[in-house]
This record gives C-alpha cells, sequence and structure tokens, in this order.
C-alpha cells in the first residue's frame, strides 16, 4: 500500500508544481474532505472536489495568483502522508511564507482528505483576511 500511497501523492505535488489543476484533482475522491486550519474566511471544512476548487479559487484570487504551496519532505505510514510545507504568498507589499504539516488519507487510489496544520496560524488567517 506505501508505494500506491505514495505514487498518489507525488502526482498531487507533481501536478500542483506545474499549476495544472485538472490533474491535481484526478487524484483526490469526489467526495473528498479537506480540512482548512485556522480562523479565517477561508478555513473550516471542504467537502467534495467542486467546493475545494471554488475555496483554492479564492486564496488564488486573494493573493493575486501568487499563492503556492512547496513541499520539503513526506513520510508515510499505512494510508496516511505526512508532508512538511511551506506556504507562500503575495499581495502588494505583505508576504506570506508558513511551514506547516499537510496531513493526507490515501485510500483506493484517490486522496480522502487532507488536514492542514500551520506554524504560524494568527499570521496566515491575518493576511487571508486582508
Amino acid at each position: 500500500m506505501k508505494n500506491e500511497v505514495m505514487k498518489v501523492f507525488h502526482a498531487y505535488t507533481e501536478a500542483l508544481s506545474k499549476g495544472d489543476f485538472g490533474a491535481v484533482f484526478e487524484t483526490m475522491s469526489d467526495n473528498i474532505v479537506w480540512h482548512m486550519g485556522g480562523e479565517s474566511s477561508l478555513s473550516g471544512v471542504i467537502v467534495g472536489k467542486q467546493a475545494l476548487g471554488e475555496r483554492l479559487g479564492e486564496f488564488s484570487k486573494r493573493s493575486n495568483g501568487t499563492f503556492r504551496v512547496i513541499t520539503n519532505w513526506v513520510a508515510s505510514n499505512d494510508c496516511f502522508v505526512a508532508a512538511s510545507v511551506v506556504s507562500l504568498a503575495e499581495r502588494g507589499e505583505e508576504k506570506l511564507n508558513d511551514p506547516g504539516i499537510d496531513l493526507f488519507r490515501i485510500e483506493n487510489g484517490k486522496i480522502q482528505e487532507v488536514w492542514t496544520f500551520a506554524e504560524k496560524q494568527e499570521e496566515e488567517d491575518k493576511f487571508w483576511e486582508q
């Protein structure tokens, strides 16, 4: 299972790094559940590809298209992948550079559920609200 889980995760990160959101969403279950940490209006639990696409579009809009996530390292255990990530975005003079951990549950060849954890959650919340 570990190899299958990592193949799905690597397909996701490769597509994400290229900005190929069609391929990103191909790695996900139709009923994906995404737990976005924090207290901003973009935080909360998002269910389904369509709702997630709309939410991710809002991240892009609020950052003038600069939002991206860089993966530093990953580790897997059974159906879970933990990824050390950095969320980056810019808006005018303001910059977001927030390390964190994203936890993925991958089953049946698809990402089923994701939890995001930000190291500087208050700063990230503030960035997305302005």
